[in-house]
């Protein structure tokens, strides 16, 4: 269905609007469903805002950026919310991503006076780049002299 924001909101969501005995909460002596309603407002939508060249060059396609920018006349608004986004992608990103697979032999194989090669395979599930780093200072060392 492709319909469009006010559509969405006055022919949709405004239908789910209860009637004040109708609410599950429990509320604050004095206070009711109607102290939380405000059936009379009518959000910003996308498509009645005017959005400038400016706000444009600033946003580029971020749709955060260009809605609340446009919404409050205030690129820089817009420009946080386009970092905050990215910074909450990046972290949804770190969190969701599970542990890479790593195999190879369980055994090591060494000889004195000999190097040692070991082969394991790392692989990604979520396709992310994973850096192998070898331990260093008060670590273990990264190679053995017999």
């Amino acid at each position: 269905v492709n319909s469009t924001e006010k559509f969405l909101f006055q022919d949709f969501g405004q239908t789910w609007q209860i009637k004040p005995e109708e609410s599950l909460f429990i509320y604050e002596p004095g206070l009711g469903p109607d102290n939380y309603s405000h059936p009379g407002h009518i959000p910003v939508f996308t498509s009645d805002l005017k959005i400038s060249a400016e706000v444009r060059s600033a946003c580029g396609d971020n749709t955060a950026c260009l809605f609340d920018a446009a919404a409050t006349n205030d690129t820089a608004i817009g420009l946080n919310s386009m970092m905050t986004g990215l910074m909450l992608e990046q972290e949804r990103n770190l969190v969701g991503n599970a542990p890479p697979n790593i195999t190879g032999d369980p055994r090591i194989v060494a000889f004195l006076g000999k190097p040692v090669l070991y082969t394991m395979v790392v692989n990604d599930a979520d396709e992310f780049n994973v850096t192998l780093s070898p331990m260093t200072g008060a670590q273990l060392p990264v190679t053995y002299t017999f």
